[in-house]
C-alpha cells in the first residue's frame, strides 16, 4: 500500500453510503486549480459514528496542493469535483447508538472523513458538518479551537521525529520552517536535542523565538556550511534538491528523516555514500501520535506560538488558499466555519 493509499484509508475515504436527506456546506475543488464553497449531500450515519459541526480547519501546504493541482502521486482515483482536507476540529452534535467514550458537546479532531454522497472525500475535511467513526474521534482536552486543527501536523511531526529513536543530546537539523518543520523543531527540543532550524524565509524562522531552537538564514550560505556534524536532519522543505544538502550536513552514520512528500526522489549517491548516510521515511501519523501530540500541546510542553493566528473565514475560500499556497510568511491559514 503506497503512503497515499495508506492516507486515504486512514482517513476515510471509502465509496458513501445512502443519502440522508441532509446537506452541509463544503468546499469543493470543483477542477484542478478551481474552489468553490456549494453544498453536498450527507450520506446516513453509522451506528458507531458521529456527527460533528466544525468549528476550525486548516488548510495543508503539501497533500492539498497537490490534490488542488490535480497531481496527487500515487492516487489514480483521484477524481473531481471532491471535498479536500483532513485537518478540522468541531463539536459532536450527534452520536450513533453503538458510539462510546464521547458525548455530544465534546471538542474533537477529525482527521478528514467519508461524509458525502456527491462528491468525492479527498480527503473530506472542509466541511460545516463531517461524519467519522467516534473511535477515530480526538479529545482536544482544552486545546482551543482555533488552534487544534494543527494536531494534525504537531502528530505528523511528531511520527517524524519518533522515527529518529531517541535524540537526547543529540544535534539535529531541520531544515525547512514551515508548519511542519516548526513542530517537528519544537518535538526535538522537547525531547532534548540540540535543534538548529533552517529556512530561506526570515518571517518563518521568526515562528521559531517562543522555543529553545537556533534558526539560521540560508538565503546566502547552504544550511551544511552552517550547520555540520549533526547527528539527523529533518527534511521539511519538500525539495528533494535538499537531501544532498542534508546529507552534507551529518556525520558519518547520520540520519535523513523525510518529513515531507515528494513527486519522486532524484539526490547525487555520491552524498548519501560517502557518510553511510540512514535515510528514513515517515508516513503520517498513527492514533497514538494523535493522542501524545494532543497531550503535548494540551499541557505545554510543546507550544503552538503564533501559528494559529491567521484565521479566514471558510466562506472566502478562494482568497484563503491563494494565500495559504503562495504566500511564504504564512505558516498555516486557519479557516473559520462560524
Amino acid at each position: 500500500m503506497s503512503a497515499v493509499h495508506a492516507h486515504a484509508t486512514a482517513h476515510g475515504a471509502a465509496a458513501p453510503a445512502a443519502p440522508s436527506g441532509e446537506t452541509t456546506r463544503v468546499i469543493v475543488f470543483e477542477a484542478p486549480g478551481r474552489v468553490a464553497m456549494r453544498d453536498a449531500s450527507l450520506r446516513l450515519a453509522g451506528d458507531d459514528e458521529a456527527i460533528i459541526d466544525t468549528a476550525f480547519s486548516s488548510i495543508s501546504t503539501g497533500t492539498e496542493r497537490l490534490v488542488f493541482d490535480g497531481r496527487l502521486p500515487g492516487f489514480p482515483q483521484l477524481r473531481f469535483p471532491l471535498v479536500p482536507g483532513y485537518e478540522s476540529v468541531g463539536t459532536i452534535a450527534r452520536l450513533g447508538s453503538a458510539a462510546r467514550g464521547l458525548a455530544v458537546g465534546d471538542a474533537v479532531f477529525v482527521g478528514g472523513s467519508s461524509s458525502f454522497t456527491d462528491a468525492a472525500g479527498v480527503f473530506g475535511g472542509q466541511a460545516a458538518r463531517t461524519i467519522k467513526r467516534a473511535a477515530q474521534l480526538v479529545p482536544l482536552h482544552g486545546i482551543p479551537l482555533q488552534a487544534a486543527p494543527l494536531l494534525a501536523l504537531a502528530a505528523t511531526s511528531l511520527h517524524g521525529i519518533r522515527r529518529l529513536g531517541d535524540v537526547a543530546g543529540k544535534r539535529v537539523g531541520v531544515l525547512g520552517a514551515g508548519a511542519i518543520g516548526q513542530f517537528a523543531a519544537r518535538f526535538l527540543a522537547a525531547s532534548g536535542a540540540e535543534v538548529v532550524c533552517g529556512d530561506v524565509n526570515p518571517a518563518r524562522l521568526a515562528f521559531t523565538a517562543d522555543c529553545d531552537v537556533a534558526s539560521v538564514d540560508v538565503r546566502d550560505r547552504p544550511f551544511d556550511e552552517i550547520a555540520t556534524g549533526l547527528d539527523a536532519v529533518v527534511e521539511a522543505t519538500g525539495d528533494p534538491a535538499q537531501l544532498a544538502t542534508c546529507a552534507r550536513a551529518l556525520r558519518p552514520g547520520g540520519t535523513i528523516s523525510l518529513l515531507s512528500y515528494y513527486d519522486e526522489l532524484r539526490v547525487p549517491y555520491v552524498d548519501l555514500f560517502v557518510k553511510e548516510v540512514n535515510v528514513v521515511v515517515a508516513r503520517e501519523w498513527a492514533h497514538d501520535d494523535l493522542l501524545a501530540a494532543r497531550d503535548a500541546l494540551a499541557n505545554g510542553s510543546v507550544g503552538i506560538g503564533d501559528l494559529a493566528d491567521v484565521v479566514l473565514p471558510a466562506t472566502d475560500c478562494e482568497r484563503a488558499y491563494r494565500t495559504a499556497f503562495s504566500d511564504p510568511s504564512v505558516a498555516k491559514v486557519i479557516l473559520s466555519w462560524a
